[in-house]
């Protein structure tokens, strides 16, 4: 069949002018919208103009955004490592100057007053290390840790305080996870390389309100949570608990009581053991069995599995909760709590403080009144949280934690010097000097009775002790002192004809009593001898070993002159690797940043492929457009110009 074409002289007039305004509206949008891609140098203006792709384009943009954000994260995480190693440089520069110092003032040919000279160069050489540890990268301090706004090193309180933190930088340097991009003062001067080790796990209980994060577990593992099932021989039978949603021990009782109701039992069936440190299942059937559900280990971690059913109670495994700043006192040393009612005595260099803990009711309480003793320490809960550590901030003096009065320091177990203190740690690690099949103390009674003391086979504080009051018949009994720290000799002859005295042996070459700073006399009428506390904690790092140095060239003291230059040797060595540590993070930074800068490149160039107008093309495509709406308009003006009079001629 034929088709018979539109006659437009037999289309209304009205039919004509629409069709011709519609197709030029066509023609004018796409004018515009070519002329827009012109201005804009964009093919892509909006998301209609090509869904597909626009969809595509968006994605690489947010990716682009990304992308421009951790290259600048890594750029400046870069800086920053490459100014911590320009730091590095200067304190070896200053360290090898030290060490040089040391060197040459060792032979005693050289004058008190070349040394006194050189003991100033070294001050000024500390001067420059402070400077130089608190230098900046773009107004943050580079060995602050996380302390970036302040100062970390400051000279005070008669040493170095480090003022930092202990917990390094972390950037988003890749999408995969965070990378470290500093050092703090800690590790790289030493600066908190001492402290008051806790020696007594304060062994917390359990309350309602402990929380299962805070739980070691029966296990070791922690408490992971899910759904337990319970077996009430002769009773309920079985039923299942889901722990889930569980936050609290109080939580997981409250849980396993209500679906014991639930499942048509009566009364309490969970709550905490007699000792408070773990769980308990209490019930009048003839046996009570829990088991896992399924493939999980809630039951173990709660110390609570038992299988095959077995006679109530069943009482739980102890569940080693964690030391936390909420901790109540009264929970502490399983749940006994401790006698704080006696102040201790804290001394750090010249400074001193005695820190009444008695109101304390957590352990936040203990730290916190610590803390603001002044006296340049830190108290912290241990990494194992099972106790407490008391760090020196402060390089160049001694920390010593000792009684005054009571027990409350060993009862949290940072008195310095202690019962169980290894003799190897005293002196700084030089430990004490005995030698083998002789008498190594001799201590004179106030009766005249001479008692000489062997301390073979001895290894901490209480060897000692055990050995003088055996030795002495408790005649002479020592302790530690009850105020204060070190050994405490009391005479009990009731006589005044000598003076309480520890000595050399003669004939002996043990420096024993040197060692356990007891080589002293107590003068008439005293009955009592105090020996000096030679456990003192000292900061064993640049600092600290540079303000020794300068004190022993003050005092023309060869042996320390010769111990500190040594040390100064190990400090560099140590310095060294802390160095390589730097490097290796900051090669680390810039193969990211190469990366970095490879992806974003080609995320740029595909993103380009997407949305960037090929000009030659849209210019020729603008020119077709162009042309096609004048020849609308021409064509228009003539089918709107015919009328019946152009059909009659």
């Amino acid at each position: 069949m034929a088709i018979t074409p539109i006659n437009l002289s037999r289309v209304s007039f009205n039919l004509r002018t629409m069709s011709l305004l519609d197709s030029l509206r066509r023609n004018t949008l796409d004018l515009f919208v070519q002329q827009n891609r012109l201005a804009t140098g964009n093919k892509l203006n909006s998301i209609s103009d090509e869904p597909l792709v626009a969809g595509q384009a968006v994605d690489l943009t947010e990716l682009l955004e990304q992308q421009n954000k951790l290259l600048d994260v890594v750029g400046f995480a870069r800086g920053f490592l490459s100014a911590t190693d320009s730091a590095g440089n200067a304190v070896g520069d200053l360290l090898l100057e030290a060490k040089a110092l040391a060197l040459a003032n060792v032979s005693s040919l050289v004058s008190q007053a070349e040394r006194d000279s050189a003991a100033t160069m070294v001050s000024s050489i500390i001067d420059q290390l402070v400077a130089v540890g608190n230098r900046q990268h773009i107004d943050m301090f580079l060995f602050g840790g996380r302390k970036t706004t302040t100062p970390p090193f400051e000279r005070n309180m008669g040493g170095v305080v480090y003022l930092g933190d202990v917990a390094e930088l972390r950037a988003r340097v890749d999408p995969a996870g965070e990378d470290s991009f500093s050092v703090t003062g800690r590790d790289f001067f030493g600066a908190l390389s001492s402290r008051v080790q806790g020696f007594v796990d304060l062994n917390p209980n359990l309350s309602l309100d402990t929380r299962l994060v805070d739980l070691f577990g029966a296990n070791g593992l922690g408490i992971r949570l899910g759904v337990i099932q319970i077996e009430e021989v002769g009773g309920v039978g079985v039923f299942t608990v889901d722990l889930t949603g569980a936050d609290t021990v109080g939580d997981a009782l409250d849980a396993i009581n209500n679906a014991y109701l639930l499942a048509g039992g009566t009364g309490t069936l969970a709550g905490l053991n007699a000792a408070g440190n773990g769980l308990t299942l209490n019930s009048p059937a003839a046996a009570i069995a829990v088991r896992e559900a399924g493939s999980g280990t809630t039951a173990s971690d709660l110390g609570l599995l038992r299988d095959p059913p077995a006679s109530p109670p069943l009482v739980g495994d102890d569940l080693n909760p964690m030391l936390t700043l909420t901790t109540p006192v009264a929970l502490l040393n399983g749940g006994a709590g401790l006698n704080l009612a006696d102040p201790i005595l804290i001394t750090n260099g010249a400074l001193s403080a005695t820190v009444d803990l008695s109101t304390a009711n957590t352990v936040e309480d203990i730290l916190n009144r610590i803390n603001a003793a002044n006296v340049g320490v830190r108290a912290e809960i241990n990494e194992q949280r099972t106790g407490i550590n008391v760090v020196n901030r402060i390089s160049g003096t001694a920390l010593r934690i000792g009684e005054s009065g009571g027990t409350t320091a060993a009862q949290l177990g940072i008195r310095s010097l202690h019962a169980g203190t290894l003799l190897s740690e005293l002196n700084n690690g030089r430990g004490v000097d005995i030698v083998a099949g002789r008498a190594d103390l001799r201590i004179t009674a106030k009766d005249g009775t001479v008692y000489d003391v062997n301390l073979d086979g001895s290894v901490t504080v209480q060897d000692v002790i055990d050995a003088i009051n055996a030795a002495t018949a408790g005649t002479v009994v020592a302790s530690l002192a009850a105020s204060g720290n070190g050994l405490r000799l009391v005479d009990t002859t009731g006589s005044n004809a000598a003076d309480l005295s520890v000595s050399r042996p003669p004939n002996s070459p043990s420096f024993a009593a040197d060692d356990l700073g007891l080589n002293k006399s107590a003068p008439d009428p005293a009955t009592e001898l105090l020996g000096d506390d030679v456990n003192g904690v000292e900061v064993d790092g640049v600092f600290g070993v540079l303000l020794k140095l300068e004190q022993a060239l003050r005092a023309g003291n060869e042996g320390a002159i010769t111990e500190a230059g040594s040390r100064l040797g190990e400090l560099i060595g140590e310095l060294n690797e802390r160095r390589g540590v730097v490097g290796a993070r900051a090669a680390g930074m810039e193969a990211r940043r190469q990366q970095t800068e490879d992806a974003l490149l080609l995320t740029q160039t595909t993103l380009s492929d997407l949305k960037d107008l090929d000009y030659t093309e849209a210019i020729a495509r603008f020119q077709q457009i162009q042309l096609a709406f004048q020849a609308n308009l021409s064509s228009g003006s003539q089918l709107l110009g015919l009328s019946l009079l152009d059909f009659l001629r």
